[in-house]
């Protein structure tokens, strides 16, 4: 396909660095520096120009014949605007606009209101996404894969939890969930069954909403996640608390804002929170407000810098566990670095949802935690060389795993005897596999060729 982005942001560039794997991509940006980067650095063509002008985008459309806009420009308006003007320009353009504020979440094409096709909100997408991992006591990660009803959560093993010393192949590993992969230092393990559990692995598992917390209980919970503490009352941090106080189980929530609005504003509306104003990064209040006492922190302020502070401030007084974002993709390496390790990227984040929703079944990817470590999907059919063959007869390559196969909407985790069959949809991980080996076995152009 051919795909044009607005934006050269952290935004744009991650989402053209994903999809230039499988696609022609072309970016639109009028910032020189940014766009000679974006030259120098991806596999895109870079048009030096003014993304909002209707005309560039008129040039553009029919120059790169395109099938794809995707706008993701810092104005939440901007990018409405220039998906309702591509789209006239060639009505059967597929466009799809970021929104960073929910008030400008619109009627999408398929619900109606001709002009988008697909909406993407990182501040929704960022509160379901803390809300499983504060919920879940072991995952330090989690994605979802909504087509498909499935989601990938990583686990990690403490060294008090019963299932440190057994090999995976004796666990009772539950029914609608399996193991991808292992993050064991710097390595990953594929060959997963023989692996003996060890203290400080990260366990990568895919599965069914149901799946993923009998996983997590099957690990062991140390202590229940009940109280929690929330940095920042925005959107993210106020979507969050309203899904803690809907949980079935009785649970405390605290929220601290140094925006008196945004306090008031809070206190209306979250009846069983406790709403502190004062400013998150003061110790002393950190201190006085026993956050270390809480299971689990949420920093969700708009400064990456306090953010980071506030968790490293919270990891000293003994929080159990700690959660951030992080609003700029150069962060991500200092918050590892600290020891903060559940956190969101915000340009992540988006670059994924776009991925999931717009490329094909047969080169759907997902970024992981490595930059060559990849899901993909392909579609079974007559002519293809998995076509009525069983799993156990596979020469599978190796830093490759066969995850899960979706046959009639039913998820199938595969055993020796599974026989892939015509209209299969094969979901792959892939980490530093030799790619021309999975292309020999699945006869696809697969990502990294």
């Amino acid at each position: 396909m051919n795909i044009i982005i607005i934006g050269a942001g952290n935004v744009g560039y991650t989402s053209a660095e994903t999809l230039s794997t499988v696609h022609n991509v072309m970016m639109i940006e009028k910032d020189a520096l940014k766009a000679d980067t974006v030259k120098n650095l991806l596999n895109v063509s870079v048009l030096h120009e003014d993304g909002t002008n209707p005309k560039i985008l008129e040039l553009a459309i029919e120059k790169h014949d395109a099938d794809i806009i995707v706008s993701t420009l810092p104005s939440d308006g901007l990018n409405l605007f220039i998906c309702m003007i591509c789209k006239k320009y060639k009505p059967s353009l597929r466009t799809v606009a970021t929104i960073k504020n929910p008030d400008y979440m619109i009627k999408t094409t398929a619900e109606g209101d001709p002009g988008i096709d697909m909406i993407i909100s990182p501040e929704i997408i960022s509160s379901n996404k803390i809300f499983k991992l504060a919920t879940l006591e072991n995952v330090v990660d989690y994605e979802t894969i909504k087509s498909l009803g499935l989601a990938i959560a990583t686990f990690r093993v403490g060294g008090d939890q019963s299932i440190v010393g057994n090999v995976i192949l004796n666990l009772d590993i539950p029914e609608e969930c399996n193991i991808v992969c292992i993050y064991r230092g710097d390595g990953v393990i594929i060959d997963v069954e023989t692996a003996e559990v060890r203290p400080e692995d990260r366990i990568t598992v895919i599965g069914s909403e149901k799946g993923i917390e009998a996983f997590n209980k099957m690990i062991g919970i140390e202590e229940e996640a009940l109280e929690f503490v929330i940095l920042g009352a925005g959107v993210v941090g106020m979507n969050v608390a309203k899904a803690l106080s809907k949980m079935e189980k009785k649970v405390y929530v605290k929220i601290i804002e140094e925006d008196k609005d945004l306090c008031r504003e809070a206190a209306r509306t979250l009846t069983d929170a406790i709403v502190v104003n004062s400013d998150s990064l003061d110790p002393h209040i950190l201190k006085t407000e026993n956050v270390g006492r809480a299971d689990v922190l949420i920093s969700v302020t708009e400064a990456d810098e306090k953010n980071l502070l506030a968790c490293m401030a919270s990891l000293k007084f003994g929080t159990r566990k700690v959660i951030s974002r992080y609003l700029t993709r150069e962060y991500k390496d200092i918050f590892r670095f600290t020891g903060i390790e559940t956190i969101i990227g915000y340009h992540l984040i988006i670059a994924n949802e776009i991925t999931k929703g717009l490329i094909s079944d047969e080169d759907s990817i997902l970024k992981m935690k490595h930059d060559s470590e990849f899901f993909f999907s392909i579609r079974v059919d007559e002519r293809s060389p998995l076509f009525n063959r069983f799993f156990g007869d596979l020469d599978i390559p190796d830093g490759s795993r066969f995850a899960a196969v979706v046959r009639n909407g039913r998820v199938i985790y595969p055993k020796y005897d599974t026989n892939f069959r015509d209209g299969d949809r094969v979901l792959i991980y892939a980490y530093m596999s030799k790619m021309s080996a999975v292309k020999k076995l699945l006869g696809k152009n697969m990502p990294g060729l």
